[in-house]
């Protein structure tokens, strides 16, 4: 059972910015079961494929005097192949099904009304999970004509399945976006792709893009 918990009422009539992205997710978000369709995308230059798809959960919303957090969880079917010399899937180069949770975690800060957080990995069902020590900063939250929107910033570097039985080191940021189409919810997720270097901690857009993901409400 998902429970809200709060130090201070919510006003459905103030005009603060938290309240109403608040409001949002209360309205439209929380409780919600989201279904993303397959997904097919390749890496490091077409050596390697990958097939996604998911079903996604949004609950316990927690309020704070400043703040609030809730979780999202994903139920992911995705596998990485190694493409053979005439582009077919061969071998599995990396499963990644499971069932992880994601902690969004946001408050607004005196100084400029903003409100900023972070993304975490709280647990998960998934082998060798590449998210696992790793922190988004969630920034530039903005609500207007009923979408919530906002963006991701990766701290630091990431593994990513490479050739043979390689890892490299990357970095994903992300553009995401809540919205309503036919009175159903939409969660979009645009990411932008990066080589890190980890020695001098800068990054390079890769030459491998991944595409948008739009997983909708049934």
């Amino acid at each position: 059972m998902n429970t809200t918990q709060a130090t201070e009422p919510v006003c459905r009539s103030c005009n603060t910015g938290r309240e109403k992205i608040i409001e949002f997710l209360k309205d439209h978000v929380i409780d919600k079961k989201l279904v993303t369709d397959e997904v097919v995308y390749q890496l490091e230059e077409g050596k390697l494929e990958g097939v996604y798809s998911d079903e996604m959960f949004f609950s316990n919303l927690v309020l704070s005097e400043y703040g609030f957090r809730f979780d999202m969880t994903t139920v992911t079917r995705e596998r990485i192949y190694v493409l053979n010399s005439d582009k077919r899937r061969g071998a599995i180069k990396k499963d990644f099904n499971g069932v992880s949770v994601f902690r969004y975690e946001l408050a607004e800060r005196k100084s400029t009304s903003e409100i900023t957080g972070i993304m975490r990995l709280v647990s998960s069902t998934v082998r060798e999970h590449t998210m696992e020590g790793i922190v988004y900063g969630v920034y530039d939250l903005q609500l207007e004509n009923s979408q919530l929107s906002w963006k991701e910033q990766q701290m630091l570097y990431r593994d990513m399945p490479a050739e043979k039985d390689n890892y490299r080191p990357v970095a994903f940021d992300a553009k995401v976006r809540f919205y309503l189409e036919n009175g159903k919810l939409r969660f979009e997720y645009i990411p932008e792709y990066y080589d890190f270097e980890p020695e001098k901690l800068t990054r390079t857009l890769s030459k491998d893009q991944y595409p948008a993901f739009v997983t909708k409400e049934r």
